[in-house]
């Protein structure tokens, strides 16, 4: 089967500020040429910036704009045939992947989100005040329903459509709310212990039970530091890089992948390029043919 042509959206911002810390990523994935290995595998790629209008930045409002014409460009891009996968500093983008999804006419899409984190606190537990750890509870319909409601084709997923992968730190406060949730999770260990297959094979079955496609999230601090540390936030206990590519692939084999994302990479940490070298192949994964 041949591959289907690929859009990618850069979003080179972290809490609402343009190519710094996380921001850098998405450039520096492109002017180290991630997106060139593709086109030279044959795939038809084209890319495009997003970049917030405002002439003053706040981090909730220039998130949710960035949101919104994230959104615009993947129906854009759905409905002329092309997957959209979009390279972001901040995870909490991935709002307008999926409002995008479903303006275009992919309905049904669920998630599978690889993260260390939970991506699930709330403004009423967290307790550093960071936008992007509250993603996953942002889509799911918890909080900023306002603002996310603004987005053009947001719905929240239902919790049952979600499985989360790769977990090893959670917030006290947000562990109750996950556990409280109907949303899958298998953490690190589980991968660890019990292989990829064994561990996330289930989940994904259960989960293809319920939807036919997904959009497939990559956190690159799912990697364990030891491997290459992808940001700050990065906890020991993480995956392989052929734990990830595996688990990638494992989707892909059980998945239409309607969208991805790829998200939290900053690369002055990455001295040796290791996380680089990882991203290029999860990109070059989830874009292989079934």
């Amino acid at each position: 089967m041949p591959r289907p042509p690929v859009q990618i959206l850069l979003v080179p911002y972290d809490s609402g500020h343009r190519g710094v810390r996380m921001g850098e990523g998405p450039d520096h994935l492109l002017r180290q040429g991630a997106v060139s290995a593709l086109r030279a595998s044959g795939l038809d790629v084209v890319t495009q910036y997003v970049e917030t209008v405002r002439d003053f930045r706040t981090e909730i409002a220039t998130h949710f704009e960035l949101c919104a014409q994230v959104a615009a460009r993947v129906a854009e891009a759905v409905t002329e045939g092309r997957r959209p996968v979009v390279l972001s500093g901040n995870c909490g983008i991935a709002l307008g992947t999926l409002a995008g999804l479903h303006a275009g006419g992919v309905a049904d899409v669920g998630i599978v989100w690889l993260d260390a984190h939970g991506e699930f606190n709330t403004p009423d537990t967290t307790t550093s005040g960071f936008l992007d750890g509250m993603g996953v509870a942002t889509i799911t319909g918890r909080c900023w329903r306002a603002v996310a409601h603004g987005v053009s084709g947001f719905a929240p997923v239902r919790d049952e459509h979600v499985l989360l992968a790769g977990v090893r730190e959670l917030d006290d406060a947000e562990g109750g709310l996950l556990a409280t949730s109907g949303i899958r999770i298998v953490r690190a260990e589980m991968v660890r212990d019990d292989g990829v297959t064994a561990a996330l094979g289930p989940a994904l079955d259960a989960l293809a039970r319920r939807v036919q496609r997904v959009y497939l999230h990559v956190d690159l601090d799912v990697l364990d530091p030891l491997v290459g540390r992808a940001n700050p936030f990065a906890p020991a206990g993480g995956l392989t890089r052929g734990e990830l590519i595996d688990a990638v692939r494992l989707v892909r084999e059980r998945f239409e992948i309607a969208g991805a994302g790829v998200a939290s990479y900053e690369p002055s940490l990455d001295g040796d390029g290791a996380v680089f070298t990882a991203a290029v192949a999860v990109l070059d994964a989830l874009t292989e043919s079934r």
